[in-house]
């Protein structure tokens, strides 16, 4: 029977484990974020979760959306700048404002092991010089 319920138990972990979320929006709502001289172009968040046995690393969010990995430590800022850039990037911004890491801990019912989740947000701007610029490449690549 315990066996059984350790299963389940183990299962269910596996589903809710560590696993990385990158979302962006572009809605701002007619709101003017940014800088005097940028505008906003993204808000992005970034969530590295993982699991972890006496401070070593079981399962982890890996480098991309919905990855996850075993036995390694992701939950580094290195990892979470470079997932918001990235994603700043393709959403067409050339700087970063407001950024924010923070790392949770909480321990799960299970004896010994903890559950981190690793927050980062940033605000993607572009200024105008960069926009026309950028505006002017993609007119220049059109046949």
């Amino acid at each position: 029977m315990k066996k059984n319920i350790f299963a389940i138990a183990a299962a269910a972990g596996l589903l809710l484990a560590g696993c990385t979320s990158v979302e962006s929006t572009q809605n701002f709502n007619g709101l003017a974020c940014g800088t005097p001289n940028e505008k906003a172009t993204c808000q992005i968040l970034v969530q590295i979760s993982g699991y972890y046995f006496l401070g070593l690393p079981m399962i982890t969010g890996g480098l991309g959306d919905n990855k996850f990995t075993f036995f390694t430590y992701t939950q580094t800022t290195d990892n979470a700048v470079w997932l918001l850039t990235k994603e700043a990037k393709s959403k067409g911004a050339t700087r970063m404002i407001n950024q924010n890491i923070m790392i949770t801990e909480s321990f799960v019912p299970f004896p010994f092991v903890s559950k981190r989740i690793l927050n980062a947000s940033a605000t993607g701007v572009r200024s105008r010089s960069a926009a026309v610029r950028q505006a002017t490449e993609n007119y220049d690549r059109e046949p």
